[in-house]
Formats: C-alpha cells, sequence, structure tokens
C-alpha cells in the first residue's frame, strides 16, 4: 500500500500501488512518436505572419512589437488538457481575461468570447469555474478522434488565436497545430521539444510558480495579468448541501501521476492524525477519486479500529447517505463530485492534503489548509491562497533532498521515501498555531 515505508539497498523507498495511474506508455509513446511528428508538421506548416492587420513577429517579447493590439483578437480559445490542479491554477488567466474582456466591451462594444478545450476528466471541475462562453471536451487519450473533434469543434467555434497550457504534452501541441486555428500560442518548454509548430512561444520557467507560467501566455497579446483563480461560488454556496455535521476536518491522502505514491503521507501518519483530530472532537471526511475509493474504505476501517483500540466511539458507515451523526469517519471517494467535494471543503473547519487538485482547491476557497509536500516543489506548485488566510506548507524543502519535481516526473532513478519526515505533531501544531484549532 503507499505510504508504507520498507527496506531497500540501503535506501528508504516506498511500495508502489500495482494500479499504473501515471500512464507510462502513454507518456512514453506520446514522447516517441509526437517529437518527429510534431517536426514533420512544422516542416510542412509554415509559421502564420498575420492577425488581421495588427501581427508583427510571432517571437516578439518587445512590447514595442507586440502580438496585436487589443481590439484585434475577438475569438480566444484555451486548451486545459491537463490535470485539475492545472485547471484550477489556469482559471487565473481566464479572470485576467474577463477585466480585458470587460475593458474592450466598455471602449469599443465588442464582445470577446472564450472557448474551453478540455478533457471530459475535466468536466466536473469546470463547473466550479467561469469566465468563459463555451467549452468542448476532447477525448485526448484517443489521438485520432481527438484531432477530429478539435477540427470539428474550431470550425464550429473560430478563434482568433488559440492558447495551449500544456507543458509537456506532444499531443496537445499536435492538436493545436492540426486545429485550424488561425494561430497558436504555447510553451516551449526545455528538455520537451514540442515547440516546433506553435507560432508563438513562450518560455516555460522552471523557477516560477505555475500560475506565472499560465500567466506569460497572455502577455503576447498585451493582456494585463495577475488575477487570482475565480471560482463560481454560486454552484457551491447553493443546492443540495451536505448532510454532515459540523465541526469536521477533510483529509486527502491520495496522489496520481507519475510515481504517486512518493508524494503520499504514510498511513500510519493518517491514522495518528485522524485519533488525535477525533479525540478533540471533530469529524473527518476523507475525500478521493474513484480510483482511491478501495483505499479510502481501507483507511477509514483503519481509522475506526483505532478509535476502538483507544476507546474513542466509532461507527462504521462510511459514506454520505449514512444518518446525520451517526459517523465520525466519513469516505467520500468515488462517490462525491468535483462540485460536491467543493460544497464539502467550503464547510469544513480545516483541510490536510497532499500536493494535488484538492489541496488548491481548498486553498482558491481560503479554507484553513495544510499542505504536505516532499518531492514536489511549493515553490512551483504549491498552495495560492484564496482569501485572507495563508497555507501552511510542511515537507522537505531543497536542503532536505525534497521539492526537487517541476513537471512532476523528474524522479532520480531511485528516489528517496520523504513524506515520512512530516510528523503528525507538525499537522496538528500547524492546525493549531495557524488556525486556532484545538487539539490536545
Amino acid at each position: 500500500m503507499a505510504g508504507v515505508i520498507t527496506a531497500g539497498e540501503g535506501e528508504k523507498t516506498v511500495q508502489q500501488v500495482p494500479a499504473e495511474r501515471g500512464k507510462a506508455l502513454l507518456r512514453r509513446l506520446d514522447r516517441c512518436l509526437g517529437i518527429p511528428l510534431l517536426y514533420l508538421i512544422a516542416l510542412f506548416r509554415p509559421k502564420k505572419s498575420l492577425l488581421g492587420a495588427q501581427f508583427h513577429s510571432p517571437l516578439s517579447t518587445d512590447p514595442s512589437t507586440r502580438l496585436t493590439d487589443e481590439v484585434t483578437i475577438k475569438r480566444i480559445g484555451i486548451c486545459v488538457f491537463a490535470a485539475v490542479g492545472d485547471a484550477l491554477l489556469a482559471a487565473a488567466i481566464l479572470a485576467d481575461l474577463k477585466q480585458f474582456r470587460n475593458q474592450i466591451q466598455a471602449k469599443t462594444g465588442e464582445q470577446i468570447s472564450v472557448t474551453i478545450f478540455s478533457t471530459p476528466a475535466n468536466a466536473e471541475v469546470f463547473k466550479l469555474i467561469n469566465n468563459f462562453d463555451r467549452i468542448v471536451f476532447i477525448p485526448i487519450t484517443s489521438p485520432w478522434h481527438a484531432l477530429q473533434t478539435m477540427r470539428q469543434s474550431i470550425a464550429q467555434f473560430p478563434v482568433d488565436v488559440l492558447i495551449d497550457t500544456s507543458q509537456w504534452s506532444k499531443i496537445s501541441a499536435i492538436l493545436c497545430a492540426l486545429s485550424g486555428a488561425k494561430l497558436t500560442i504555447g510553451f516551449n518548454t526545455p528538455g520537451q521539444y514540442r515547440y516546433f509548430a506553435y507560432d508563438v512561444l513562450i518560455h516555460h520557467s522552471p523557477t516560477v510558480h505555475e500560475i506565472d507560467n499560465f500567466r506569460a501566455l497572455l502577455r503576447p497579446l498585451n493582456i494585463t495579468t495577475g488575477a487570482m483563480p475565480e471560482l463560481d461560488l454560486t454552484n457551491i454556496v447553493q443546492g443540495d448541501q451536505p448532510h454532515v455535521t459540523k465541526p469536521f476536518i477533510v483529509l486527502h491522502p491520495w496522489a496520481s501521476g507519475t510515481q504517486f505514491a512518493m508524494r503520499e503521507w504514510p498511513i500510519n501518519s493518517w491514522l495518528e492524525l485522524g485519533k488525535r483530530l477525533v479525540s478533540a472532537g471533530y469529524k473527518i471526511i476523507i475525500t478521493g477519486g474513484p480510483d482511491d475509493k478501495k483505499r479510502a474504505a481501507d483507511l477509514v476501517q483503519k481509522l475506526n479500529a483505532s478509535l476502538a483500540s483507544a476507546n474513542l466511539s466509532a461507527s462504521t458507515p462510511s459514506n454520505l447517505v449514512a444518518p446525520e451523526g451517526s459517523a465520525l469517519i466519513i469516505s467520500v471517494a468515488g462517490s462525491a463530485n468535483w462540485l460536491e467535494t467543493a460544497r464539502l471543503i467550503n464547510r469544513a473547519e480545516a483541510v490536510v492534503s497532499i500536493n494535488t487538485g484538492t489541496m488548491h482547491l481548498a486553498a482558491i476557497l481560503g479554507k484553513p489548509l495544510v499542505a504536505l509536500h516532499g518531492p514536489t516543489n511549493p515553490a512551483r506548485w504549491g498552495p495560492l491562497a484564496g482569501g485572507t488566510l495563508i497555507p501552511a506548507i510542511l515537507g522537505p524543502g531543497i536542503n532536505e533532498g525534497g521539492a526537487y519535481l517541476h513537471l512532476g516526473s523528474e524522479y532520480p532513478k531511485k528516489p528517496l521515501y520523504l513524506m515520512d519526515q512530516i510528523s503528525p505533531d507538525a499537522v496538528i501544531g500547524a492546525l493549531k498555531s495557524n488556525f486556532g484549532l484545538r487539539i490536545a
């Protein structure tokens, strides 16, 4: 099980979960086939030299020769093909575009449209995000179908400029190049060799938070950036609210992607944390996706057993349909969608999460948040506060061997497991000192 420390050739390692959620084969195919294909596309697809009459140099970063003046662009497309965390951070540029659109409408009366191109996996999270006119779902894991859908969608909803927020994926660059869009903007990510066919290149920096890389995609369009991600709070505060009595704390133990177990906290640490939270009078809600359902149920069982051994009241129901007040430990992994999860987080006393989309969601909602980092660099992917509360970030820094992930897959050949360097005492201390929770 992920998070269980084992001995391995003199080094600490973590036993990986059998399920291959990192989709390593697709990543290898993306690289091996995508790079030569993009190069061939670039040979036969000349870089665009015009956008109306205002286009100057496709690689210009000089403010005097920007891509276009602000009134030329009337239809903008944005590709968001990465995971939920990226989608939530990309909501910042949609907020920037909202301000730009309002300024143009006030100045000229023109209306600027924004179309999102995303994956079906992000359908639920985009119910939380606003500031766009329409969304088109592209089945990116099926390349030929994805290309057909992309071209048909661009034909139906033409765009003057198509912006790709993907950092390493070659399939997204291919889709943009062959989409039929008038002009494309995308990242030149060092070492990824995906830049050949974009019209306008933006350097993807490993030294800034990812939200600033996303903002850089708008600068060739002379659009002011700096807004924080905005969520549609109407969908969160209205509608059916979860039947869970307060106070409760949300725990999110599960990661995804390449070597995801390396980013997960030991199960024994979650057990110790859960026991102390219940002892302090809090209920616990465990969140997760469908892939996490079995492990979440196992964690509920172990937590209940731990509570029983400590002579604390425990009960067996593990889902939200249990009668209100009947369970101290509730798992909604695999049963609550992103909107329902957002409603839970919005009502929670606090959230403790590893680095994942749930962490970003809690931060944007401005909830008390303890974010657990190991190999993931919080300077690149850490939580960004959406309110006055500053998230507490725990984990080994660069000097302790952590915080080395840039894109999420740059693990050494035999990576050391680092998450056990975060103690339950440290998490309890952050909840108490940072957010005033009363926990013994």
